[in-house]
């Protein structure tokens, strides 16, 4: 009978030790690098540091969560301004479409508040469309913190376009401080302890 091929035996005891010596399980494929990038925002950068009000800070974060509009309360001076840029800061990666500041202490004219948002948030003017439609448009579909600052001179024109934007867009919220509440409905007001620091 014709003598087996040494070169079979070989292949054969070869083959047995790869599938010995190779894994049972298959290779799980790596999860892909993240490449989320932060929200955007227009939150004007702080010089000095905000210490001392972690508890109002806390206590601001907690309310806004429950509610839509909530405005922070007190006399010039208070700090109103700068406990709200500081609690925007810190949720501004909790909002997808970032959290954004409208100052309006310049303004004098009501009719140009919604101006100043559709500015500070990149809306575009289109013939026939009211700024406001225009930011209703723009904002329905956005998960986004809009903060108010310094409605006190102009709280009925600041309270109207808060109620027509929070009626419009549901995953919106607000963030005003003023010298008093803009009386809006489902408006939560939370009253600043002084500071000695100017707004």
């Amino acid at each position: 009978p014709p003598s087996p091929d040494p070169s079979e035996g070989r292949g054969s005891r070869s083959r047995k030790l790869r599938s010995v010596e190779e894994p049972a399980v298959e290779a799980q494929p790596s999860a892909p690098p993240s490449n989320r990038q932060p929200p955007p925002h227009n939150l004007p950068l702080e010089l000095t540091s905000f210490v001392g009000r972690e508890r109002e800070i806390a206590e601001v974060k907690v309310l806004l969560a429950g509610t839509r509009l909530l405005t922070l309360t007190g006399p010039g001076g208070a700090g109103k301004t700068r406990l709200a840029l500081a609690v925007a800061s810190e949720l501004a990666e909790d909002f997808e479409d970032g959290a954004w500041w409208v100052g309006l202490a310049s303004l004098s004219d009501p009719d140009l508040i919604s101006q100043a948002l559709t500015r500070a948030l990149s809306v575009g003017e289109r013939p026939g469309v009211s700024p406001t439609d225009a930011l209703v448009d723009s904002l329905r579909e956005k998960r986004l913190l809009l903060v108010l600052d310094n409605c006190e001179h102009l709280i009925e024109g600041c309270a109207a376009l808060a109620d027509a934007l929070l009626r419009a867009c549901p995953d919106l919220r607000v963030l005003a401080t003023s010298r008093e509440a803009l009386g809006v409905a489902g408006e939560a007001n939370w009253p600043v302890p002084a500071l000695t620091v100017p707004d």
